[in-house]
């Protein structure tokens, strides 16, 4: 920082630089005019200064220093998904992109793959292996058990995660949370010696894509934390154990700086969250996945998804996100150009914009400090009220939790319709002629234990793609 005796004029104090702008509104009101508010909860104000923060906050560390001599300083894999049909091609698919940039997998398992044909030729231990169940829970751990035994791999071989938690299971169908969780008992000791592959990961993911504001995402997604490391100790698994094998998926929106901010709280809210529970973990040890919005996403004009991919993946990045997964809008539909954009966003963000030169690049601004600082109190004020009421598994069952998000849901998506909040190719800016380029619009129908995801500009899209 430049020190203040550099100038030859006096320093001015926040209040006076306020003082002027007023003078200079000439009568309108300060805060109608030039301040505004982020998620209903953290007021912005149009600028800040080192008033507003406590000197100035350490860097963030969001890994271990990498084992490979000449690395750069931050570091974080590359994750492409892929949904097995063919085996045979699926693998082909795997290796190109590989060989092209990706240096992480999310693999969809229903239970009946052949991972050894799968995953052939693919070596584990220089790639990031995540796997997504999408049939039957049991006999997809079954699965990768066998597979592991079939390899004889050592724990070295295998990092990476299963994006999976009994929460999961009370979106998905109407089983017992008991199950889950016994499930999530056997998964932390069948892979105790696995140290870098994490066998639950919270997913966050689904409230954000739902429609949650980023306080609510992190509010309920570490209510999960809260709830299982209630009921597992019942199971005689102790909250170290629960840290030690959880990673945590969240997605990144298009509110750039809100998201950089979130992505560093969340990480700052675990470190706080595993200290009451007389658990100390390090910043660096925390495995986050990012992923790209599909809340943010729109039907219209698909080609805009393309901008909006590459700065949500630049906010997690910076917010400091271990594996960074860039959706192409079309899901498994998508086409060769579609999944070779959606590799390529974090290779231009490393090999042309240097991100990667710097461990934590946001270290020191007034605004995203300021910003985070609110995003906490506000996720742990949350918390608070979500225990007082009875918790993370009672706002499930009664459904609070699904009625509060899709209150959110419905009032960003009412903003957008009135056209007061602004969606370039949706309700503004529109492609018109040659240059239209829309998707198909199918209604999204939602059971009452559900959330599923859904778009800022679903009713946009309702009253233009349901008539054409």
């Amino acid at each position: 920082m430049t020190d203040q005796t550099f100038y030859t004029f006096p320093p001015s104090s926040k209040k006076e630089w306020i003082d002027q702008v007023k003078r200079d509104l000439k009568g309108k009101d300060f805060d109608d005019t030039l301040t505004s508010s982020l998620w209903d909860k953290v007021k912005i104000s149009p600028f800040y200064t080192s008033e507003d923060v406590d000197g100035l906050a350490g860097e963030y560390k969001f890994h271990p220093n990498s084992k490979i001599p000449g690395t750069s300083p931050r570091v974080w894999d590359n994750v492409v998904s892929v949904c097995p049909e063919n085996e045979k091609e699926t693998n082909e698919e795997i290796l190109h992109a590989l060989q092209n940039g990706a240096d992480g997998l999310v693999v969809c398992l229903d239970g009946t793959e052949n991972l050894n044909q799968l995953l052939k030729a693919v070596h584990t231990e220089f790639i990031s292996t995540n796997f997504l169940p999408t049939g039957e829970t049991i006999q997809f751990f079954h699965l990768i058990q066998e597979w592991i035994e079939s390899l004889t791999l050592k724990p070295g071989m295998l990092r990476g995660a299963i994006l999976w938690s009994p929460c999961d299971e009370l979106f998905q169908s109407e089983k017992k949370f008991d199950w889950g969780v016994n499930q999530a008992a056997k998964a932390i000791n069948d892979f105790k010696e696995f140290r870098e592959f994490y066998p639950m990961t919270i997913d966050l993911s689904r409230y954000a894509n739902s429609g949650a504001t980023g306080i609510e995402e992190l509010t309920y997604g570490l209510g999960e934390v809260i709830e299982l490391i209630d009921v597992l100790s019942k199971r005689a698994i102790s909250p170290t154990q629960v840290f030690e094998n959880l990673a945590f998926h969240t997605a990144v929106g298009d509110s750039h700086f809100a998201e950089i901010a979130k992505v560093k709280a969340l990480r700052k809210l675990i470190v706080e969250l595993a200290t009451n529970y007389g658990v100390q973990i390090e910043m660096e040890s925390i495995h986050i996945i990012t992923s790209t919005s599909q809340w943010s996403k729109s039907l219209l004009d698909k080609n805009t998804n393309l901008i909006r991919q590459t700065y949500e993946a630049m906010a997690g990045i910076l917010g400091g996100g271990n594996s960074l997964w860039v959706k192409p809008t079309e899901g498994k539909d998508a086409s060769v150009l579609e999944k070779r954009i959606a590799r390529n966003v974090s290779s231009i963000l490393k090999e042309e914009s240097y991100l990667d030169k710097v461990m934590d690049p946001s270290a020191g601004s007034y605004y995203l400090e300021t910003l985070q600082r609110e995003i906490e109190k506000s996720v742990i004020e949350g918390l608070q009220d979500l225990e007082e009421k009875g918790g993370w598994l009672k706002s499930f069952e009664d459904r609070t939790l699904h009625a509060s998000i899709r209150l959110s849901r419905e009032t960003a998506q009412k903003k957008v319709l009135a056209d007061s909040d602004i969606k370039v190719g949706a309700n503004k800016y529109l492609a018109k002629g040659k240059l239209e380029n829309h998707l198909a619009f199918e209604p999204i129908v939602e059971k009452d234990f559900e959330l599923l995801p859904s778009r800022a500009t679903y009713f946009v899209e309702q009253n233009i793609l349901n008539h054409a």
